[in-house]
């Protein structure tokens, strides 16, 4: 199995390292195993019992909700698919079990080059918890580093235009957006002031089109010490836990 060599190595100063070297475990275990009927549920065991060994938390807003590794699938997706190069090796897994993550990746890439592409055609009626997970793909891919951010909001954008009855959840799932790059930007280091808390909250406030609902810093906080682990002593300096919670839907 060929894994990468030089991206393995460009994972070294990552906030998210350890999850993808579990990650890397995973697919070892699935490609190991020369299988060709496994399920997205056993997909999702072992990702849950790899992240469990190391004690990774899964990546989330305030909630924990009972399908998150499930959702967390979208990360094994990219791992194996980018990361490794396993799409050719494994189409089984990536056109069975990983199939949606598959087909929206596409989406999102194809939309970037298409402006008459329509998603309700290519998704077709989808109900909340669908469109939840739809929305974890690139999400994971942006944090990930394997999509960009523009295409993240174009997709967005898109998504309010041709589903407006999910408007409200789009407009939270943006919020959650925010306050996890703000909790990833103080794990790497990147601010260590409220002022430079601020601005750059503000300016990806900007970049994703929602200015008018932005995350409390006690959500950040949340997802700041429980999935990066921060301190609370670090994030006392940055944060002003004296605002009101904010809300999450993911």
């Amino acid at each position: 199995m060929n894994f990468a060599v030089k991206w393995v190595v460009h994972i070294g100063t990552n906030p998210y390292k350890a999850r993808i070297e579990a990650l890397i475990k995973v697919w070892s275990e699935i490609t190991s195993s020369n299988r060709r009927d496994w399920t997205r549920e056993e997909l999702a065991d072992l990702v849950f019992a790899e992240y469990s060994r190391r004690k990774i938390e899964p990546l989330r807003g305030k909630l924990r909700p009972p399908d998150i590794f499930e959702k967390e699938l979208s990360s094994l997706y990219f791992v194996g698919k980018y990361g490794l190069g396993l799409a050719e090796e494994c189409p089984e897994i990536f056109n069975g079990p990983l199939a949606l993550e598959n087909k929206v990746d596409k989406l999102v890439n194809d939309l970037m080059n298409n402006e008459n592409l329509s998603l309700k055609q290519a998704l077709g009626t989808i109900t909340k918890d669908e469109l939840i997970k739809i929305l974890r793909v690139p999400f994971t891919g942006v944090v990930l580093g394997f999509i960009k951010e523009e295409a993240f909001t174009k997709f967005l954008e898109e998504l309010i235009k041709e589903y407006p009855e999910f408007k409200d959840t789009i407009r939270n799932y943006k919020r959650f957006y925010i306050a996890f790059r703000l909790a990833e930007s103080i794990a790497k280091r990147e601010i260590k002031s409220k002022v430079a808390k601020e601005a750059l909250k503000h300016a990806i406030a900007v970049r994703i089109n929602s200015q008018k609902n932005m995350p409390s810093d006690k959500y950040i906080y949340t997802i700041a010490s429980e999935v990066f682990k921060i301190p609370s002593r670090i994030l006392q300096k940055i944060l002003s836990l004296q605002q009101r919670k904010g809300n999450s839907r993911e």
